[in-house]
């Protein structure tokens, strides 16, 4: 019996930066995090974005490329200056202040929902008390299925 090789992961991201991933003309490439994120991925793994309030709903995936802890500096120079990032550097120097290292998402292959899928539905089929992750939360086979995504 085989089994999956990828994961499907959701991410908490704000709508600002959200719709980027999905735009048709140099979309966003990179997402930008702190800490331990992303770890856990695997190259190939799918990613499923939640764009946060006031939008509060699932509106696509995309496919995890690589995952790289980087000086702030080179970070900045791998988004291609904020570009892949769709960021400006004034947006990147204020998230990444104090720190001396940040982590680059890769990510590529796009593809937004026919419809977004709101909190409401999110809860009604995750159970009430469901919150969208504060990082990244891995989806269960069960969960997936719930939505209706196919993989």
């Amino acid at each position: 019996m085989q089994t999956k090789a990828t994961g499907t992961y959701l991410i908490s991201v704000h709508p600002r930066w959200a719709s980027t991933f999905f735009l048709s003309q140099n979309p966003k490439s990179i997402e930008l995090r702190k800490g331990s994120f992303g770890a856990s991925l695997k190259a190939g793994d799918n990613i499923i974005i939640y764009s946060t309030l006031p939008t509060a709903e699932l509106i696509g995936t995309v496919r995890f490329v690589k995952r790289e802890i980087l000086p702030i500096d080179r970070l900045w120079r791998a988004s291609e200056q904020g570009q892949l990032a769709r960021v400006t550097r004034q947006q990147f120097d204020a998230y990444y202040a104090n720190q001396e290292s940040g982590i680059g998402v890769w990510v590529d292959s796009a593809e937004l929902f026919p419809s977004p899928i709101a909190l409401a539905k999110l809860r009604q089929n995750w159970g009430h008390r469901w919150q969208p992750p504060q990082q990244l939360q891995r989806l269960s086979d069960e969960q997936i299925s719930a939505l209706n995504i196919a993989h």
